[in-house]
């Protein structure tokens, strides 16, 4: 039964109908408490209450059931006949039925003759429950059925009781896959809620390598104190990548990830985990930079006392987590990044600035070379970017030359060949984009309408910031500052990063 699943664990919200009535605190519900002392009551019908009673337990979704075992005694009181109908297209149908149940019996087991027979050690260790198998026809409704019904047929003079009942088996397999990962993610949480099982696993055996470790974590003798803005608001670990959310809380990036699947899995967009409020291109987490980076700082200043610590905490995690938002961000022209194809012009830029320089080295090269003619008639002198650079060009190949062959070939050189040379020059110079001009920072964020900074509001229609004593002002003729109309429903609450 290890791997099998208790459906009727009140975790996993089956529901209990009986048509009979019940001792007060004897329910039919006591077999689905969640509370040990309700769960060990069990049923009990009223003491004038004959059988048969019904008791019908029904499932959120299809299984494929297996076993069944009943605790059919109550202290004195026993039940000693039973039913099992299985509903199949709408209908009950029996699949199994026991009489005369021994005193020596404590239960019942109701379960498939092929499966009792390979699992003779579960079957030797159950000695003091009476085996009842299913009928051959039973595999058909019990492999996808969402009710299951429990009829009392007798009892020894006594009213009907059932002081516990479990039905073991697996998900349905017309189910998706989705949800039967889910019923064994719940019954994995159930089962071992500490992780102790998947921890022994987990363990490697000698001569393999222990697995990566995620976060560092702290030596057993260190006595190292965590700040508590370092540590995860919901999970109160260490952060690695800290994320500010909507609401103002700060947790890490694995926690949103973790949230977003669960919420994925009931059909929800992502939220903020404490409001409940779905991300949107004004509300949604922003990574916490400078938090992130002292945290490596704090990690690197105090390496001894973790087990691990990484040169540079979680940068290709965060190369391909991130990768997609910067690109997006970056190809958004307006938005504060850079405008597409930039880097490509500036690579094409220097591409063509070099082809021009070694050009220009060539011909002064063959100028060099050639035979003495009449000097050049007097030009207009050039600008002082295009002289300077004329002046590198040809300072870089005359000292490669004697002081008498410079002389002579710079008199040889012709008007037409300087000015190629120094046009190309000018203009790979003008290609380039320069990156020594500062701009002028922006002004702080303030309010539209006093130019305060303790402003609290977003009016969506033109993004303008306004505080609660003007949002008030404005809201009477519902116009902004810059005379564009808004509704109630377009001011939102603006939160500011500290």
């Amino acid at each position: 039964m290890s791997s099998l699943i208790n459906f009727l664990n009140p975790k996993l919200k089956p529901t209990v109908d009986c048509d009979a009535v019940c001792e007060d605190g004897y329910t039919a519900a006591n077999l689905l408490a969640d509370d040990p002392e309700q769960l060990e009551r069990g049923f009990m019908a009223f003491s004038v209450c004959k059988p048969p009673v019904e008791i019908v337990f029904d499932f959120p979704k299809a299984i494929d059931l297996k076993v069944i075992k009943l605790w059919h005694t109550s202290g004195a009181l026993r039940s000693t006949a039973f039913e099992v109908h299985g509903k199949y297209e709408g209908i009950w149908e029996r699949v199994a039925f026991v009489r005369d149940l021994g005193k020596s019996m404590d239960s019942v087991t109701f379960c498939y003759q092929s499966d009792y027979n390979s699992r003779s050690s579960a079957a030797a260790a159950q000695q003091q429950s009476e085996k009842v198998f299913f009928f051959k026809s039973a595999h058909k409704i019990l492999s996808t059925t969402n009710s299951v019904k429990i009829v009392i047929r007798a009892t020894e003079r006594c009213p009907p009781v059932l002081r516990k009942v479990q039905m073991w088996g697996l998900p349905a397999r017309t189910l998706d896959k989705a949800d039967r990962e889910l019923m064994k993610t719940i019954w994995n949480e159930i089962s071992d809620p500490y992780g102790m099982l998947n921890r022994d696993r987990a363990q490697p055996q000698s001569g393999q390598r222990s697995p990566p470790r995620h976060i560092p974590e702290l030596r057993e003798q260190s006595t190292l104190e965590i700040p508590e803005e370092f540590l995860d608001s919901i999970t109160w670990e260490l952060m690695i990548f800290p994320t500010v959310l909507p609401s103002g809380k700060v947790v890490d990036q694995s926690t949103i990830d973790k949230h977003s699947e669960e919420e994925a899995k009931w059909g929800r967009l992502p939220s903020d985990p404490f409001t409940g409020l779905e991300y949107t291109s004004q509300r949604k987490a922003i990574l916490h930079l400078a938090l992130k980076a002292r945290i490596e700082k704090f990690l690197m200043e105090n390496d001894e006392h973790f087990k691990s610590v990484p040169r540079s905490l979680g940068s290709s995690r965060m190369r391909r987590r991130h990768a997609s938002q910067f690109a997006s961000h970056m190809c958004q022209p307006g938005q504060g990044g850079i405008a597409a194809g930039t880097y490509s012009s500036l690579s094409n830029a220097y591409k063509r600035k070099t082809k021009s320089t070694v050009t220009a080295t060539a011909t002064l090269s063959s100028a060099l070379s050639a035979p003495a003619s009449p000097p050049a008639p007097k030009r207009a002198r050039n600008s002082h970017s295009a002289y300077a650079a004329s002046a590198t060009v040809t300072a870089s190949s005359i000292d490669q030359q004697s002081e008498t062959s410079s002389t002579s070939a710079s008199a040889a050189v012709t008007p037409t060949t300087t000015s190629s040379s120094e046009q190309a020059i000018q203009q790979a110079l003008q290609r380039i984009t320069r990156f020594t001009q500062l701009e002028a920072p922006a002004p702080p964020p303030s309010c539209i309408n006093c130019r305060s900074s303790q402003f609290a509001y977003e009016i969506r229609t033109c993004k303008h910031l306004v505080c609660r004593e003007c949002l008030v002002v404005l809201s009477t003729t519902q116009q902004c500052v810059c005379k564009l109309s808004f509704r109630s429903v377009d001011v939102e609450r603006y939160h500011k990063l500290q």
